[in-house]
């Protein structure tokens, strides 16, 4: 299964029918290019706020829908981190007024896992970070001057000393930096984005 976050809400490509029905309110559409962007054009269209909406392309091949999507986009890749301490907490960011998890850009001829350690450092204003094991991969769109972009975001865990002081990098419109406890934060009612609270949902289950 690949989600892919567009507006706030999820476009699913599968080859398993059971995840159909395992989640909630997506709609059913076909597996050719002209149901594709139908469906692009559809959530990028829909109030944000809409809950529970989606959309659900059944496949035989997900790498070939996959690809024939991101036909529709220009792509780019970030990673971040799922930053943990001893004591159970994990740590968010506050960016735009909005909770987060810190993320950004990969540079050229950057590794990955690089990438994901410097924009945490950066974000956060942190120097001891422990990297970890991968978690997962996110996508989610946006669009710039008329054109779409697909963000491939790539996942760790990482570890962090709690006594750590933090900078909150403000160029990047970063305001607060904060440990929540993973056992009493209630990620569904958290000020967040919809692709974060998934990415978050995956690392906490693991």
């Amino acid at each position: 299964m690949i989600k892919i976050f567009i507006n706030e809400h999820s476009l699913v490509i599968s080859d398993d029918s059971e995840d159909l029905f395992r989640l909630n309110n997506l709609r059913l559409m076909d597996d050719d290019d002209k149901s594709i962007l139908t469906a692009i054009e559809m959530l990028e269209n829909s109030d944000r706020n809409l809950p529970n909406f989606g959309i659900f392309i059944p496949t035989v091949d997900e790498k070939d829908t996959f690809n024939r999507f991101k036909n529709h986009y220009k792509e780019i890749q970030a990673a971040g981190g799922v930053v943990l301490n001893e004591t159970g907490d994990v740590l968010l960011i506050k960016r735009q007024g909005k909770w987060d998890l810190p993320k950004g850009k990969k540079d050229d001829e950057e590794r990955i896992e690089d990438a994901a350690v410097r924009e945490v450092m950066e974000e956060c204003g942190v120097q001891k970070l422990k990297l970890g094991e991968f978690i997962t991969k996110s996508y989610h769109t946006y669009q710039i001057d008329g054109g779409r972009i697909l963000k491939t975001t790539y996942w760790y865990f990482m570890h962090l000393d709690h006594h750590e002081n933090f900078k909150p990098q403000e160029e990047e419109n970063i305001t607060e930096v904060e440990w929540f406890n993973i056992k009493s934060l209630n990620i569904k009612e958290l000020d967040t984005y919809n692709s974060i609270r998934d990415v978050m949902h995956t690392s906490l289950s693991k």
